[in-house]
């Protein structure tokens, strides 16, 4: 058997080195490549060229996406912030297999460790959800958002920001599943809609009373009509 050289991977593109970090953790199906498993399981390139061209290999898994390697100080609001985007993502309460790159930024090892098991994991979620009101949230009547000037014009002053924070998301998801409101379509990822039932430009507040989940048909349609709750 003759020896070949292996090839010099000098001017290969960014996107093609970044590409094949995604393709080797995917086939792992791990969150946190390491660039042991990335030489020795798969990669088509050397970790050290990567490391070179982004400036170390944890630059390199930040620029693909992925979570970082050896993180081992995670904080319990970071993992629940990761649930957070990962059932907005899907629309539904993750399972286990679902915690995995590309929709998760730590792997399930991570909330097993630190929690003891998956379910665990999500039951001190949801205590974690249920805890605190939401920074965008206000207990005070809707009503009050409309304030009348000397001139009988209706002014709008918002208790609320327009948009719902990503816990919020959630806990409009978990009242109502990830069903359009109007149509009751299955929604995922980009195609869940978080609608005012009472119009904002109305004075409609952001509040979890005054969410509800749309298809993007129904949301363009509804625009700023009050439609009636069924």
């Amino acid at each position: 058997m003759k020896y070949q050289l292996k090839d010099f991977h000098r001017n290969i593109p960014d996107e093609d080195l970044l590409e094949d970090l995604k393709r080797v953790a995917n086939k792992l199906q791990s969150t946190n490549l390491s660039s042991r498993d990335y030489n020795n399981k798969g990669g088509k390139f050397t970790s050290g060229t990567i490391s070179n061209r982004f400036g170390g290999w944890n630059k390199a898994l930040e620029k693909a996406g992925l979570g970082l390697a050896q993180q081992r100080n995670i904080s319990e609001e970071e993992l629940f912030k990761n649930i957070e985007q990962v059932w907005i993502k899907i629309g539904r309460q993750p399972v286990f297999r679902d915690i995995k790159v590309p929709i998760s930024n730590y792997s399930t090892a991570q909330y097993v460790s630190r929690f003891g098991t998956w379910r665990k994991a999500l039951e001190a979620f949801i205590e974690f959800i249920n805890s605190n009101t939401d920074d965008d949230s206000t207990n005070e009547s809707l009503k009050d958002s409309l304030q009348e000037n000397s001139t009988d014009e209706v002014q709008i002053k918002h208790k609320t920001k327009r948009f719902p924070s990503e816990r919020l998301k959630v806990q409009v998801l978990m009242r109502d599943g990830n069903k359009c409101r109007l149509c009751g379509l299955t929604l995922i990822g980009d195609d869940i809609h978080f609608d005012h039932i009472f119009p904002w430009s109305k004075g409609g507040e952001t509040v979890l009373e005054n969410l509800q989940i749309l298809c993007s048909k129904h949301n363009i349609a509804k625009s700023n009509l009050e439609y009636p709750i069924k």
